[in-house]
């Protein structure tokens, strides 16, 4: 039973580029939404059936029904929304619960198997100029998102596992892979147009270029590993600005007459997308909104617009119940798996993202890498690696 229910955790990740091309493909259906929800149900069994993690999914499945209750009779959503409501909250914490305790291997070449699909997948629809409308029409700013539902999704995924793969890939001494990887998504970095992939691929470039520079010198003085890290710090400077997500920018300052990037309103209008201007208006609704509103969250509206800040949504979207719920989670399991090197990368650029373009922790498509990010981590730790 083991082995089989070993093989369905592999395939529903290998799946997972598909699933989300077939979301964003416009086909008839919602696959992708069921085979989520199977996974999920599935792994809501498994965690109340261990030991080692039952007093912690009894509670998270008593706190799931009683948000599936209230969006049945207080905020009267149908069957069918109350469900997917609540799955999306609690996509994180159970998938993470179940990944933490997990035992049985799941090999890191799952994890090069996702990024290299996504890679695929989207070089494929660029081939063959599949793709959707990632700006509005008159809009001078360029990108390109293939069929893919969200692009602030398949950047917040590609950056979240960049690290991983390639940890993995030079601990296997396959430096052509290595290589192959790092050129393969700094062209769809360059292509997508965002500033997620962009700084996301230069910080993790840097991270893996001082680690064999401070092995080599190690014991000798360190000005050597400045004056290359530096030198490599200009040449990415000056390419940076020949990138789509630089000109971009520009486009965006110019459209919101932004002087000074660096100031409050540069911040917001320009490295934000004007997301804080949706946390006045998202605050307006939660303070004349009724008590379990704001215990359980705002009831649906579609004139009201996403912060596009996770734990901005998180609070607005779940109430103060679902926000403590995520935080707490989050930095209980954070504590407790002692989060080291490329792991920490990864969890970072996964908290980092959250809060600047959104799309990750109540988007069940990357809050399942937060489990990942754990369940390898102990791995390393069991086998001596950190």
């Amino acid at each position: 039973m083991e082995k089989k229910f070993r093989l369905f955790v592999i395939v529903f990740l290998i799946l997972q580029p598909f699933l989300d091309i077939y979301a964003g493909s416009g086909l008839a259906g919602n696959i992708h939404i069921l085979i989520r929800g199977i996974f999920l149900i599935s792994v809501i069994f498994y965690t109340l059936m261990h030991k080692n993690s039952q007093k912690s999914a009894l509670l998270l499945t008593t706190i799931l029904f009683i948000y599936f209750i209230s969006y049945l009779f207080l905020y009267d959503y149908s069957l069918l929304q109350s469900i997917n409501f609540s799955f999306k909250l609690f996509y994180l914490p159970f998938t993470t619960l179940f990944f933490y305790y997990y035992m049985e291997n799941i090999p890191p070449k799952v994890i090069f198997s996702i990024l290299f699909s996504y890679i695929g997948l989207f070089l494929f629809c660029y081939f063959f100029n599949l793709s959707h409308a990632v700006y509005e029409v008159g809009v001078d700013k360029e990108g390109f998102i293939g069929l893919f539902h969200s692009i602030n999704e398949f950047s917040a995924i590609l950056i979240i596992l960049l690290p991983l793969v390639l940890y993995f890939l030079s601990q296997n001494k396959n430096y052509i892979s290595c290589i192959l990887i790092t050129l393969l998504i700094s062209i769809v970095g360059m292509l997508t147009g965002t500033k997620v992939m962009l700084l996301g691929c230069i910080i993790t470039f840097l991270y893996f270029l001082y680690t064999p520079f401070s092995y080599y010198f190690r014991g000798k003085r360190k000005l050597p590993i400045l004056i290359v890290i530096i030198f490599i710090m200009i040449l990415s400077s000056l390419a940076i600005t020949k990138t789509r997500a630089y000109k971009n920018a520009l486009v965006q300052a110019e459209f919101f007459e932004v002087e000074h990037i660096f100031s409050l309103k540069g911040i917001n209008k320009v490295l934000f997308n004007d997301r804080f201007s949706f946390i006045e208006k998202n605050h307006g609704f939660y303070k004349h909104s009724s008590f379990h509103e704001k215990v359980f969250g705002l009831k649906y509206d579609q004139n009201r617009k996403d912060v596009e800040i996770d734990f901005f949504d998180l609070f607005y979207k779940y109430g103060v119940l679902g926000f403590i719920l995520i935080v707490i989670f989050i930095l209980y399991y954070g504590y407790k798996s002692r989060i080291r090197n490329v792991y920490l990368l990864s969890f970072l650029f996964f908290l980092l993202i959250s809060e600047t373009s959104g799309h990750v922790l109540i988007y069940p498509a990357v809050s399942i890498y937060l489990g990942l990010i754990f369940y390898y981590n102990h791995l390393s730790k069991n086998r001596g690696e950190i």
